[in-house]
């Protein structure tokens, strides 16, 4: 306990919440979505102690969360980076390196953090789905480029230096210890076969794909590398930033993906993603959205979610302002509205198929048990 105390120190210097001590049980796989303010980093982490990142949040000074009011005057300190957080649950989850950080895409909100990181913390490798493909024209400004992903491509292969690098592909796996995590999509490319299961037939793909909202996040979001974590009976789903029509193909006309016990919302929740075609079709029992205040979390996204009967736990790392009437209930919220205590959620899933997630605001735990196949 006291080597844990020691880190819950190292990480409230940076102005994070507590963080779960390692898991005492073989049988459990932590998983910490942190709090980088809509932008996305999930950390997993096996009883060994071995661990895979995805994506890095924002660069410094973009991205921060409310400070807190002035005290006696004195405005109070900036809030922390994406990077130093993601540092900071590291520490706290008895980490002195990560093991694997994956890049989705090239989106400033998922690689903006990388540089930083990997000069503040030691990586041993980095997975993407590629070389980027979302160019600016000519004429575009000089500060759009300095954000552009053609930019933070380049960065991100100089950050790399000699570190190995992996590029996947639909059906690629990586293991590490009992996690297996499966390419699911990758550079706009679906998996010839199913991933899970027979192929059974998707859930609305026999009526017209809804209309969605066009892409207006550029070329890399339907690029995006999404995988599947699996971990004894139990299933993960991230697929970064993935939109509407490439979710549609992932599951219509057939389920390339099978059944899946947890998913993160794509792209945050923005209503560019979330086809009821692959909500119905996986059927999460327990649903995460990655947003802050502001960013994510869209109305028509929270309310699919809400409405959906197999989702049995709807989560949120922020209360989102723009839609208030349509969140989660306040005790499955991590951070609500006001000044920003930047509390990550704490899940642990069991090889079972068990997922407890923990808000360290309220320091209460839901478990959810593992639903039927369908």
């Amino acid at each position: 306990m006291k080597h844990f105390t020691l880190r819950l120190a190292a990480a409230l210097a940076v102005g994070l919440a507590p963080l779960p001590a390692p898991a005492a049980s073989p049988d459990q796989l932590r998983i910490i979505p942190i709090d980088v303010e809509g932008g996305a980093a999930t950390l997993f982490v096996t009883p060994q102690g071995h661990s895979l990142l995805i994506d890095t949040g924002f660069p410094a000074g973009l991205g921060g969360g409310k400070p807190g009011p002035a005290a006696g005057g004195v405005a109070p300190p900036p809030t922390s980076t994406s990077a130093q957080r993601i540092v900071a649950a590291a520490k706290a989850a008895g980490l002195s390196r990560i093991d694997h950080v994956l890049i989705s895409h090239y989106h400033l909100d998922h690689i903006g953090g990388l540089r930083e990181l990997v000069g503040a913390f030691p990586v041993g490798a980095f997975i993407d789905h590629g070389p980027n493909r979302e160019m600016l024209p000519e004429a575009a400004p000089e500060r759009a480029r300095t954000y552009a992903p053609e930019t933070k491509y380049r960065d991100y292969l100089a950050a790399i230096g000699n570190r190995p690098r992996r590029v996947m592909k639909p059906g690629d796996t990586l293991k590490m210890d009992d996690m297996l995590i499966t390419a699911v999509n990758s550079d706009g490319q679906i998996p010839a076969r199913p991933i899970f299961g027979k192929g059974a037939p998707g859930a609305g793909c026999a009526r017209p794909n809804p209309p969605g909202v066009p892409d207006i996040g550029g070329e890399e979001n339907p690029r995006s590398l999404g995988i599947v974590a699996s971990w004894g009976k139990a299933r993960i789903l991230s697929l970064g930033d993935t939109t509407w029509e490439m979710e549609n193909k992932l599951v219509c006309p057939r389920n390339l993906i099978g059944p899946v016990d947890m998913m993160m919302a794509n792209n945050h929740g923005s209503a560019n993603s979330g086809n009821p075609n692959l909500l119905n079709t996986v059927k999460p029992t327990v649903f995460v959205f990655n947003n802050g205040p502001t960013k994510g979390a869209d109305e028509a996204t929270l309310a699919n979610v809400a409405a959906a009967p197999f989702v049995k736990g709807m989560w949120q790392l922020h209360f989102a302002t723009r839609s208030p009437a349509s969140n989660a209930p306040a005790d499955q919220i991590a951070n609500l509205d006001g000044p920003d205590s930047i509390y990550p959620l704490q899940i642990v899933a069991s090889k079972d198929g068990t997922i407890a997630v923990t808000n360290p605001r309220t320091g209460a735990t839901i478990t959810y048990r593992q639903s039927p196949r369908h």
